[in-house]
């Protein structure tokens, strides 16, 4: 049996030059052990030849039971032709990246596992490899899941290829597990950051959650997108629907955490509608992932969004709606009765719940 190769890696500020070696290992069909923020995993490229026969044999695993994708980026569950029911969207931007497996659908109405890990290390692996990996903990099954590289090395024998050392891991807990692929979230396993997983779960029961998101979107997020959500959140609640669906803006420049401009606050102030506490954000692909529908105020917009994500342009519609940034107050005036005769002319669209 060949020596295993040891790779060790700064958690917080991974070396991407040395973290080619393990991509290259990846692309080749190697299995990596790697670290995530809950336990080290075991695992290959989807692709590689036999990867799950090598696996099952590695951790003793039975045939039955099944493994769960790593993913790296948004783009990739479009890769595993995952659903964008309104469950897996809705627990998908609570909880990713981060420390929850969760059993979505695929377009077939499979029932898939997906893991997407808030890692550097793992992220960057899965990424820079350029397609999901298949993988589970990296122990003996039965085992205790392994928070050091050495517990991990211990354990499997060396019956690996390469295994990347990031240290301890954070949460030094298994992943909690949650099944969004029926018409209720059902808590599978409760691990790391599962008492409020499962508070999410029981809002979701209730009815407490949104069903659908909307997401708005400008250049700076600071007039045109700002406008819009407050108004149009105004609409959606006048018609009893504020618990059902939730309005959020973006901006494809954006910088995080400035106010809105003043032109922008006085002119919905006339409309009785409060923006003094709206904070800008930019635009991330997981806001597209997880909305149902994308309003862009312009077609850079819609482009952008494309661009970051292709899935997006599916349920994007441009409104077309000119800049008023550093005009006077009769230009913004006119900017919010644009957004309001647009907003109107989509409504139906808008309002569709299913």
């Amino acid at each position: 049996m060949t020596t295993p190769v040891i790779i060790k890696l700064d958690s917080h500020d991974p070396d991407m030059t040395r973290l080619q070696e393990a991509v290259a290992a990846c692309r080749s069909g190697k299995v990596v052990v790697f670290p995530t923020e809950t336990v080290y995993g075991i695992g290959g490229r989807m692709h590689a030849p036999e990867i799950e026969k090598k696996l099952r044999s590695i951790k003793g695993r039975s045939d039955t039971k099944p493994f769960s994708y790593h993913i790296g980026d948004w783009e990739m569950l479009d890769t595993l032709k995952v659903s964008k029911a309104p469950l897996v969207c809705a627990m998908a931007r609570q909880f990713w990246p981060g420390p929850v497996t969760l059993i979505v659908p695929d377009l077939h109405q499979r029932k898939i596992g997906i893991r997407f890990p808030r890692s550097k290390i793992a992220g960057a692996l899965f990424r820079e490899t350029g397609e999901p990996f298949i993988a589970t903990s990296a122990n003996i099954s039965g085992k205790m899941s392994p928070h050091t590289a050495h517990q991990a090395a211990e354990q499997l024998h060396g019956s690996f290829d390469l295994l990347i050392d990031g240290g301890k891991t954070e949460l030094m807990q298994d992943s909690t597990v949650v099944d969004v692929a029926g018409e209720v979230p059902v808590l599978l396993r409760k691990g790391a950051q599962g008492a409020e997983v499962e508070k999410t779960v029981e809002k979701i029961k209730s009815g407490k959650c949104p069903r659908k998101r909307i997401l708005i979107v400008c250049t700076g997020n600071s007039c045109r997108s700002p406008m819009a959500e407050g108004w149009l959140r105004r609409e959606i609640e006048k018609k009893g629907l504020g618990s059902e669906i939730e309005i959020i803006s973006c901006g494809t420049k954006a910088h995080d955490g400035l106010p809105c401009t003043s032109e922008a606050e006085y002119v919905m102030r006339n409309r009785e509608i409060d923006l003094s506490k709206f904070r800008s954000r930019a635009l991330r692909k997981g806001d597209l992932w997880c909305s149902e529908l994308i309003l862009a105020m312009g077609p850079q917009h819609a482009e952008a969004a494309e661009t970051m994500l292709a899935s997006s342009k599916q349920k994007t519609i441009t409104l077309d709606v000119e800049d008023p940034i550093g005009m006077g107050m009769n230009v913004y005036e006119k900017t919010l009765l644009d957004i309001e005769t647009k907003m109107k002319q989509h409504m139906p669209k808008i309002l569709q719940l299913d």
